[in-house]
């Protein structure tokens, strides 16, 4: 075969592999990352000093502000008009 082929084949072979272990790589590194994430939600939460119930009730709280949060933004828009 052609010298010049058979090295274009050799270099897409090296650099496949090299996605592949970048790949690898960024898919560790996602996971860290998320488990960093949530450790520090559950030290932000565990800081709050509180118990169960209040907890739940915090985060029902904070998930109907979110759900709502659109909903205002479009409000101020609209007043700014």
């Amino acid at each position: 075969m052609n010298p010049k082929y058979q090295k274009v084949c050799a270099e897409i072979a090296k650099t496949e592999k090299k996605i592949e272990d970048l790949q690898a790589q960024l898919k560790e590194l996602n996971t860290k990352k998320t488990e960093l994430e949530n450790l520090e939600i559950i030290n932000t939460v565990r800081a709050m000093v509180m118990d169960k119930d209040q907890i739940m009730a915090f985060l029902s709280t904070m998930k109907h502000a979110k759900a709502d949060a659109p909903k205002i933004m479009d409000m101020e828009v609209s007043e700014n008009d």
